[in-house]
């Protein structure tokens, strides 16, 4: 778990639209993974003076606590973890509800690598989510490909788009997928981000196929205190097939009087061929570079 600079950089870019990390919880406590080049290079490009007096020195792999407190303004930082091996300040275990003297009391909750490793991720995710103040923001910095056996799960990025919906009191504010060589994001320094549109907003699936690992980050805002999952989240593309089902057998029909030289000649392909050709088309369909209405790259960390 830790903090690397793609992460660094969301989370700055929400202090400079007004989020407040005054008092800041993480889940587990974080690390720094960034050197002192990059360090350095977000105190040019974001205007922090440090106090050299403030905290542990932040050097890569030491607690990133004094990355918190001079970095995002962080005033109380509140560690909860299973247990106290790295001196957390609340013991609970997360497949469990959080107690009523932990709710709505954070300006900002952080998952900075837990949640893939909770077994009950329905009460975990709740759980962050009710720990955030009104008004206040979650991020969520985890798995999304290619990281098999790291944890108990991947998570695509449709399922932090309908969890965190107005019904649930809370709405996104960034979806971003990191690519990086590696299995671990923190041996590279190449990250590459590609913001996420909502597969709801563009009417269909957003499938994503890609040979490097990839991380995902979120920021959600908490705009109302409501209950949450007082009905749980479908995807999107099954809503829409749910509610247009008479319309749907409609475009099947007419579709199916437009028949395209290409579909002949597809029909009259053998099977292996057929197969074969649709799963290179899917391929390179389902490309973050491909896919320009679902993945927007927005440059390197």
């Amino acid at each position: 778990m830790g903090i690397i600079r793609a992460r660094a950089k969301m989370m700055l870019d929400a202090k400079v639209d007004g989020v407040s990390f005054a008092s800041t919880l993480t889940l587990g406590r974080q690390k720094n993974n960034m050197t002192m080049k990059e360090l350095s290079d977000l105190k040019i490009t974001y205007n922090i003076i440090e106090n050299e007096n403030e905290g542990e020195t932040l050097i890569y792999r030491s607690f990133a606590d004094t990355f918190f407190s001079q970095y995002l303004g962080v005033k109380k930082l509140t560690v909860i973890d299973y247990s106290d091996y790295e001196n957390a300040d609340v013991i609970h275990d997360l497949n469990y509800s959080v107690p009523k003297s932990l709710k709505e009391t954070f300006d900002v909750v952080i998952d900075g690598g837990t949640l893939e490793h909770i077994f009950n991720f329905p009460i975990a995710i709740k759980n962050c989510m009710n720990m955030v103040k009104n008004g206040g923001s979650l991020f969520i910095f985890s798995m999304a490909n290619n990281h098999c056996g790291h944890g108990f799960y991947q998570f695509s990025p449709e399922l932090f788009f309908r969890i965190f919906e107005e019904s649930n009191g809370f709405e996104i504010k960034k979806v971003i997928l990191v690519k990086h060589p590696f299995p671990g994001a923190e041996l590279s320094q190449k990250q590459e981000c590609y913001k996420v549109i909502d597969p709801k907003l563009i009417g269909r699936r957003s499938s994503l196929v890609t040979k490097s690992p990839l991380g995902i980050m979120v920021h959600a805002k908490k705009i109302d205190s409501k209950t949450i999952f007082s009905t749980f989240p479908n995807q999107s593309d099954y809503k829409v097939k749910w509610s247009n089902k008479s319309n749907l057998n409609i475009t099947t029909v007419e579709r199916s009087k437009t028949v395209s030289l290409f579909k002949i000649i597809y029909k009259n392909l053998p099977l292996r061929l057929r197969l074969w050709l649709s799963g290179s088309l899917m391929l390179r369909k389902y490309n973050l570079n491909a896919d320009k209405n679902s993945y927007t790259y927005i440059g390197n960390g």
